[in-house]
């Protein structure tokens, strides 16, 4: 097997076809002549069932363990070791066996223990406090009803179970040391604030003392202004951005103060968890259309334990009312307490004040000019800052990595306090569902946040955030959720507060056993006034007063004539349709031309797996040869960039414009492949059109030359998809100096030619006017005329993004109306082979 890629065969952990794991068990234990506790292994997530395989004896094997029922992957060999996941269940087992061993050694120890995480079980606390439980739960047999002259409706939601206990010894001494060393990196901002005041106030006491002592003079006075001068300079440029610069700059909108009048009840029931969980006390709460719940106290709200709190409607409008609780829970758990609340403070605020600054340095943001709009007389103040805050930037780098390195332990150990919180809150029981419904609202609040800002480049916005987020969430296809379920295994950040809990933390917190705090489903929507109105206001808040607010349907899903191309292309091309434009040519083969409808269909089924391999390969080439050619324009440019960025091995022209050859050779033969297998289809279709009556034989010979007037269009589809790839590069990697700005300039008038191109000859053809296609890419080529690049990075940035996404949308509206076309006339093919009764195209599984 020398020479050729290995991979190995591993399991995803869940069955095909919702079947019950026993049978697929026993299957699985036959065919490798196994036991069944040694088969069951094998439905564990990322279990290496067979390892260096070629690429035929992988998919095979793969194959015969889905007809059993099995689900698995094919991925490069050594990206799992079973070593590594054995590791894993040992650890687990003996956590718990030393979890079972102190429950049965010492039970009341357990519930009566300083650790706030101590796990304690649903049948001890009934077993404990069993007339407690069923006095303060008249309607304990039905959960869900309220139990009847109840004088506080929202509190009945809320469990008997104690509040959280104090924190133990040892946890109260990892946070002084925490708090040592948490604090030396903002102690050195205190240090040249203390310098740049005492070296300030020295220089100008020396000019009274000379005059005292008759010794004054203008050198003196010189070097005295000059030292007040620096140091005010030192102050403004290191010392004022660390202490004083608010986020407002950095964030689009601000989250508004939700008023009692809005949402008392909301109000009351979460005040109410917060008193019985003795969590920090809420001073205001804030709304924002996002998904984040957290707190960002200032120090004096921590050392009072009297916090704001930000919820993100988002989250209301997606997760069940108790999981907003816990979110809530988790958000004002890292501040409790005045020594873990500073601990959390400093560990955190630490890390958010250095990346601010490094923001604001990036973004040409200074004291003088906040907003990088200088006036004529500050302007060259503005640009010496600026240059000194680049000049800084690999300083504060170092400060923010020093300052991860010494809070390592301490971030870690506040976030599980955090997880424990959530998890008392929520319960163990719902722990697992609670954590993959999470992931999928920070993945469905990704994609609506992209949506919304390719769609404010081009003046619209949703016209309703939270309630958007909430229908993508509900709509992630299959494929997507199994991404995030994967993403879920992956370690988190312990500094990204808003990051979702990974897999191993769910399996710690799920063994602790903890008893929810929430008596049943919580209608938290229904506690707010008129929570569809208040999103809306908020979202018209964020969207700002030049954007035209649309239906979310608009903007998110597809047209419904769009949404059945679809299906008809899945069908038709067993979900591998053309990456562009159909080639309407047969193969020039006689083998091939001789072939019948039958046969044509037999041997497209021969080469599904080549085709699906040869659209992945051809994707990967074509953004690799635009990566490097933006790579070859920057070495001609001499301008300084990583050269691994962009898909090279140096920085020598020479070296890059060969390894451009070699991939656009390589990509020139996968696209004629690919061209050869879709002629085939192509050739599918003629032989269905042979075959149909008179008149639809002419409706669709009609239809197919519409298809034809898209031909023209092909070369400027790929020019504009280069463009489009191009300029998402250069806004990744945009140097703070701009020293790129002639070639951005050179691109994105490229580009704009380019899409004035592609309208002249959608203008110009009778045949895509009458499709249609000329009004959907006017709509989509709106906007200001370009002329020179803005002089701000921002703004630069602003700028790029703004013609990326006109880019990519004429782009779309045109492949989407050539779908629907295709789809039109696909579907009367589909129906003539029905009805000829052949062998349909095997559809491929998910899997």
């Amino acid at each position: 097997m020398a020479g050729q890629d290995l991979y190995q065969v591993v399991s995803t952990g869940r069955t095909l076809h919702a079947k019950e794991p026993g049978p697929v068990i026993r299957d699985v234990a036959k065919l490798f002549s196994i036991s069944e506790p040694q088969a069951r292994r094998l439905l564990l997530k990322g279990w290496v069932i067979k390892d260096r395989l070629v690429s035929d004896q992988a998919l095979e094997f793969r194959t015969s363990l889905q007809k059993i029922g099995l689900r698995v992957e094919v991925c490069p060999a050594g990206r799992f070791d079973n070593r590594e996941l054995i590791a894993k269940i040992k650890v687990a087992q003996r956590r718990k066996a030393q979890v079972n061993a102190a429950s049965v050694d010492a039970p009341d120890k357990a519930r009566a223990g300083t650790d706030p995480f101590v796990p304690v079980s649903q049948k001890t606390l009934e077993a404990d406090e069993p007339q407690k439980v069923v006095s303060s739960t008249p309607a304990a047999g039905n959960p869900a009803i309220k139990p009847e002259g109840s004088q506080d409706s929202v509190e009945w939601y809320l469990s008997d179970a104690g509040r959280l206990q104090a924190d133990s010894v040892t946890s109260q001494g990892k946070a002084v040391w925490g708090v040592v060393k948490a604090v030396i990196v903002p102690s050195i901002f205190w240090l040249v604030l203390f310098a740049c005041v005492f070296f300030s106030g020295y220089a100008l006491w020396q000019i009274p003392m000379a005059v005292w002592q008759g010794e004054l003079t203008w050198v003196g006075v010189s070097l005295s202004i000059l030292t007040v001068l620096l140091a005010l300079l030192v102050g403004l440029l290191f010392v004022w951005p660390f202490f004083c610069l608010s986020s407002r700059l950095r964030d689009s909108s601000e989250p508004r103060q939700l008023l009692p009048s809005e949402g008392k009840e909301a109000l009351k029931l979460i005040n109410s968890l917060v008193d019985k969980l003795g969590l920090p006390k809420i001073s205001q709460v804030f709304v924002s259309a996002d998904s984040h719940i957290l707190s960002q106290p200032g120090f004096l709200q921590v050392f009072r334990q009297n916090l704001p709190l930000t919820v993100g409607l988002a989250s209301v409008a997606s997760l069940d009312g108790k999981e907003v609780l816990a979110l809530v829970g988790r958000g004002l758990a890292f501040y409790r307490g005045r020594l873990l609340g500073a601990l959390g403070w400093l560990t955190y605020g630490t890390v958010q004040r250095l990346e601010l600054m490094q923001w604001a340095f990036e973004n040409e943001r200074s004291v003088v000019s906040p907003e990088n709009a200088p006036g004529p007389l500050a302007a060259p103040f503005h640009r010496m800052l600026v240059t000194g805050g680049y000049i800084l930037l690999p300083i504060l780098q170092r400060l923010e990595a020093l300052h991860c390195r010494l809070t390592a332990g301490s971030a870690v150990m506040l976030q599980e306090r955090a997880d424990g919180v959530a998890a008392q809150i929520i319960g163990s029981d719902a722990l697992a569902d609670f954590a993959r419904k999470w992931h999928r609202l920070v993945h469905a609040d990704l994609l609506v946040a992209e949506i919304n800002r390719e769609a404010q480049a081009l003046g619209r916005s949703c016209a309703n955030i939270p309630d958007a987020v909430r229908w993508m969430q509900e709509n992630l296809d299959v494929d997507t959720c199994d991404v995030v379920e994967a993403a879920m295994t992956q370690a988190r950040d312990p500094w990204d507060i808003q990051q979702a809990i990974d897999s191993e933390c769910v399996t710690v917190l799920i063994e602790r056993e903890f008893v929810g705090q929430v008596r049943s489903a919580i209608p938290l929507q229904s506690m707010f006034v008129d929570f569809a109105g208040l999103a809306t206001a908020v979202t018209s808040e964020v969207a700002g007063k030049d954007c035209e607010m649309v239906e979310n349907r608009l903007l998110l899903s597809s047209s419904k004539e769009s949404e059945e191309s679809a299906e008809v292309l899945d069908e038709y091309f067993n979900r591998l349709a053309p990456l562009t434009l159909m080639p309407l040519r047969r193969p020039s083969s006689a083998e091939m031309q001789a072939l019948d409808l039958q046969g044509t269909i037999d041997w497209l089924r021969s080469k599904l797996v080549e085709l699906r391999d040869l659209r992945g390969r051809r994707e990967d080439l074509q953004i690799r040869v635009f990566t490097m050619q933006l790579g070859a324009a920057l070495i001609r440019g001499k301008i300084p960039f990583t050269a691994e960025d962009f898909c090279l091995k140096g920085a020598s022209l020479a070296g890059a414009q060969e390894q451009i050859a070699v991939k656009r050779a390589e990509l020139e033969e996968s696209h004629k492949q690919l061209q050869q297998i879709y002629g085939v289809f192509y050739q599918r279709l003629c032989l269905s059109l042979v075959t149909m009556p008179t008149d639809q034989r002419q409706t669709a010979r009609n239809q197919l030359r519409h298809l034809a007037a898209y031909d023209s269009l092909a070369p400027h589809l790929d020019r504009l998809a280069g463009y489009s790839h191009s300029l998402a590069i250069f806004a990744q990697h945009l140097s703070p100096e701009l020293n790129e700005r002639e070639l951005l300039q050179k691109y994105t008038a490229l580009s704009l030619r380019e899409i004035d191109a592609i309208v002249a000859a959608v203008e110009s053809s009778a045949l895509l006017r009458e499709q249609g296609v000329a009004v959907a890419i006017n709509l989509k080529a709106q906007g200001e005329p370009f002329r020179q690049l803005p002089q701000g990075r921002q703004e630069v940035l602003d700028s790029l993004q703004v013609m990326e996404s006109r880019c990519k949308h004429i782009r779309a509206a045109i492949l989407e109306h050539y779908h629907i076309q295709l789809a039109a006339l696909l579907s009367q093919c589909l129906e003539r082979e029905k009805q000829l009764q052949l062998k349909p195209l095997r559809l491929l599984k998910a899997g």
